[in-house]
C-alpha cells in the first residue's frame, strides 16, 4: 500500500485486492504514524503520507478497513515500535465489523531492535520500546490467538548492507533477546517462539538460499534451547520466511562460493562468531544502547540522531494530505469527550509508570478517540520524564 498516501486510497485498492481474489492485506502506514506522530504535529512535516497511509485515530483506521472481510482475510501491518497502538485500532474496527476475536488473524512487525539499529533513537528509549514489544505479545496471547506478534526482520540489514552471515546472526540474536524479555516479563517463552517469524532476504539463488535457511535454523535451535532450557532434540517450531527479491543482496555482496551442506556451515561458522561478540558485549539490547550495531553487523549508520525521521526533502504530496489530515483531526478533537479522552491517557500513563500491560489502557483511550500521537506521547512522557 505504499502507492497510497490517504485511507481512502487504501481502502479502494485493498477491496481490488479482495476482488481479485487475495487473502492478505498489507497495511503500510507513514513515516509519521510509524514514528508515533499525529499529522499536525511540527515534526511531522514532509513525513505525512509518506511510504504508506497516515492512520491518527480509529476514524482513520474505519476509512482504511471500511467494508473488507476482516475475519477471512490476514491483515499485515507494516509496524515495528508504534505497531501497539496499530494493531489495537485494527482490533477496535474489526469489533465494530461484528468480526469474532478468535477468528482476527495476521501479523505485525514489532520488530523495535532492527529499528533502533537501522533508525537510531526511536520516540521511546530502547528498554521501553523493548517492554511495549513484549506487552503487544503478552496482549496477542491473551486476546488474539491466531496472530502473528513478531517478525525479526533479518532481510532489513542486509537491504542496509550486511552480509549473509552478520544478517542470519541479527535474526538470531534478536529473537533470543525477545525470549529472554518474554520470560523476564513472566510469559512462556515457547508460546512466545511458537508465534516468531524470522525473515532473511533471499540470496542470489536457490540454493544459496536454502543454505542461510539450513544455518539459520540450527544457530537458531541451538539459541532457542538455551533459552528455554530444552533437552537435546527435535528444534523448537520456527518459522522462516524469504521476502520478495527487493529484499535480496545489494551490489558487491560476498556470495561464499561452496555448495550446499559446505555452504551452511561455513555461514553457521561467521554467523555464529558475530553472536559469541554480541554475547561479549552484553546481548543485543546492550548492542544497540551503545550504539555499536552498525559497526557489528555492517550495515549503514543510522538515519537519524533524534526520536523522529527526517527527509532531506519533503514528500512532494505531503503537504495536501497533511492538510487533509490536520483539519480531521480538528474535528476530532471538537467532537469528542475531552474529559473521558484525559482520564483514559492518565490511567494509560500510570500504567506505563507501573508494570502492568499497557494495551489494555491503550485500548480505552483509542476507543474513546485519543489519537496515535497522544498515546505514544503519554507512553514517552512516562518512560522519559
Amino acid at each position: 500500500m505504499t502507492g497510497c498516501d490517504t485511507a481512502a486510497a487504501a481502502n479502494a485498492r485493498l477491496h481490488h485486492l479482495v476482488a481479485a481474489g487475495a487473502r492478505v492485506l498489507p497495511l503500510a502506514f507513514d513515516l509519521a504514524t510509524r514514528t508515533g506522530l499525529d499529522s499536525d504535529a511540527p515534526a511531522a512535516w514532509g513525513l505525512v503520507g509518506h511510504r504508506g497511509v497516515p492512520v491518527d485515530s480509529v476514524d482513520d483506521m474505519r476509512i482504511l478497513l471500511g467494508g473488507l472481510p476482516l475475519d477471512r482475510a490476514f491483515a499485515a501491518l507494516a509496524a515495528d515500535t508504534c505497531a501497539a497502538p496499530l494493531l489495537v485500532l485494527h482490533q477496535l474496527v474489526a469489533e465494530e465489523h461484528g468480526a469474532p476475536v478468535h477468528r482476527l488473524s495476521g501479523s505485525v512487525g514489532n520488530d523495535v531492535l532492527k529499528d533502533l539499529l537501522l533508525h537510531g533513537p526511536g520516540p521511546f528509549p530502547p528498554r521501553a520500546a523493548l517492554r511495549l514489544a513484549g506487552d503487544v505479545a503478552a496482549y496477542c496471547l491473551a486476546e488474539l490467538p491466531r496472530w502473528r506478534f513478531l517478525s525479526v526482520a533479518g532481510h532489513h540489514l542486509a537491504r542496509a548492507g550486511a552480509d549473509p552471515a552478520r544478517e542470519i546472526a541479527f535474526t538470531v540474536a534478536a529473537g533470543t533477546e525477545y525470549l529472554r524479555a518474554a520470560r523476564a516479563a513472566g510469559l512462556d517463552p515457547r508460546a512466545v517462539a511458537a508465534r516468531v517469524t524470522l525473515s532473511l532476504a533471499p540470496a542470489v539463488t536457490r540454493r544459496a538460499t536454502r543454505a542461510k535457511l539450513r544455518a539459520l535454523r540450527r544457530l537458531w535451535a541451538r539459541a532457542a534451547r538455551d533459552v528455554l532450557a530444552l533437552p537435546p532434540g527435535p528444534a523448537p517450531l520456527l518459522r522462516v520466511a524469504a521476502p520478495p527479491p527487493g529484499g535480496g543482496p545489494g551490489p558487491g555482496r560476498r556470495v561464499h562460493g561452496e555448495d550446499g551442506p559446505q555452504r551452511a556451515a561455513a555461514l553457521e561458522a561467521e554467523a555464529d562468531a558475530v553472536l559469541e561478540e554480541v554475547a561479549a558485549l552484553g546481548g543485543m539490547l546492550a548492542v544497540v544502547e551503545a550504539g555499536r550495531g552498525p559497526g557489528l553487523f555492517g550495515t549503514r549508520g543510522a538515519a537519524r540522531s533524534g526520536a523522529h525521521p527526517r527527509l532531506a526533502r519533503p514528500w512532494s504530496s505531503s503537504r495536501s494530505v497533511r492538510a487533509d489530515q490536520t483539519e480531521r483531526l480538528a474535528k476530532l478533537r471538537a467532537w469528542r469527550v475531552q474529559p473521558a479522552v484525559d482520564d483514559c491517557l492518565r490511567r494509560l500513563h500510570g500504567a506505563a509508570r507501573g508494570d502492568g500491560n499497557v494495551l489494555h489502557p491503550m485500548r480505552e483511550a483509542l476507543a474513546a478517540r485519543a489519537t496515535v500521537g497522544e498515546v505514544c506521547a503519554a507512553l514517552r512522557e512516562a518512560w522519559t520524564g
